[in-house]
């Protein structure tokens, strides 16, 4: 009987903590709704950053609301219908939540001046440590992300009227390691206005701007805001730096290798051999499914020079996530067109 007793107290003890770790780890069920103030990323783990198709938000788009991550929350659950799967976290500050529960709204209502004071520091201009150049390789985007029809220079590429064979830009993105994915938006109400000859220029390593600036104007309020050149000067400084990158080994590995699949261990080990492992360090790159390549990012420091070599400026950034990303061994440069 003694031993009997003893087992069913393990039992209720171990089922008690086992309850209660759950519960610590558990997110908090809602309802309601999120309206977004831009494109940003909607991930099936916000711990791991993982986007399997690379959802993105649409832009004053309203969402359902399914849970948040805690009770002081920073991150929003919603329900995205035509994304796999349609449960996607999104960070709080990429909309406005309108919760259904008097209770939670009171909760939010108490909490959101505590987290818009924690939060401030990623949202003030000139306040950030480094950069990270994005850069896309967009027949790997266009042809393999859902990109739903919203991004003509992808529908000119598949249909075979637009041949891109160059690393293009997706973004100069001010970056502050405190804040991790956070840093943006310093200043909402931020408009485009670009020159006629900057747009010229910009398109062929952009090349929404052969047909439109929203893509321009989503990365401007986004990230461009948040550091002190003007918006020609900016967009002009992140094209010279696609250009230099496109020009390097990076860029060369990439072209002489376009509709075939390559290990990620060789295009590293290729780099190496011209800039050096510790610049190495700074680059990563991403991939769909795990297998197309659609983008390489480096990390450069706050201060940088756009005349200096390219493995100068990779060496005055931080070290970053691992060079294979979310790629898999073998991945796949893909041609332009389907």
């Amino acid at each position: 009987m003694v031993r009997l007793n003893s087992l069913l107290v393990t039992v209720i003890v171990g089922n008690i903590i086992s309850l209660s770790s759950f519960v610590a780890n558990a997110s908090i069920h809602s309802s309601g709704n999120f309206t977004s103030n831009g494109q940003c990323e909607a991930y099936q783990s916000f711990r791991k950053q993982t986007n399997p198709d690379n959802t993105q938000l649409v832009n004053n788009k309203q969402y359902a609301i399914k849970s948040i991550n805690k009770k002081d929350f920073d991150w929003v659950q919603i329900l995205i219908p035509n994304a796999s799967p349609a449960m996607r976290w999104v960070s709080k500050l990429c909309g406005t939540t309108q919760f259904n529960s008097d209770d939670l709204s009171k909760s939010s209502t108490s909490t959101s001046t505590s987290f818009k004071a924690s939060s401030k520091s990623c949202d003030t201009r000139n306040d950030f440590d480094s950069y990270v150049l994005a850069l896309t390789w967009q027949p790997g985007f266009c042809e393999h992300v859902n990109y739903k029809g919203n991004k003509p220079e992808c529908t000119a590429i598949n249909d075979g009227k637009l041949n891109i064979t160059n690393l293009t830009l997706h973004g100069l993105w001010p970056n502050k390691a405190s804040c991790g994915t956070k840093y943006g938006y310093c200043d909402r109400y931020a408009r485009l206005d670009l020159s006629v000859s900057t747009i010229k220029d910009i398109a062929p390593w952009m090349p929404n701007f052969y047909y439109q600036t929203k893509f321009g104007e989503y990365e401007w309020k986004k990230h461009g805001v948040c550091q002190n050149l003007d918006a020609n000067d900016y967009f002009l400084t992140a094209t010279k730096l696609v250009e230099k990158v496109d020009a390097s080994a990076i860029g060369q590995f990439i072209k002489i290798n376009i509709g075939k699949n390559v290990s990620t261990a060789s295009f590293k080990k290729n780099l190496i051999s011209h800039f050096g492992a510790n610049a190495v360090d700074r680059i990563s790159l991403a991939c769909s499914q795990g297998k197309y390549l659609n983008e390489v990012r480096l990390n450069i420091g706050k201060s940088f020079n756009v005349n200096s070599n390219l493995q100068e400026l990779l060496e005055s950034g931080p070290k970053g996530r691992p060079f294979y990303g979310n790629c898999h061994k073998k991945i796949h440069i893909e041609a332009a067109g389907k």
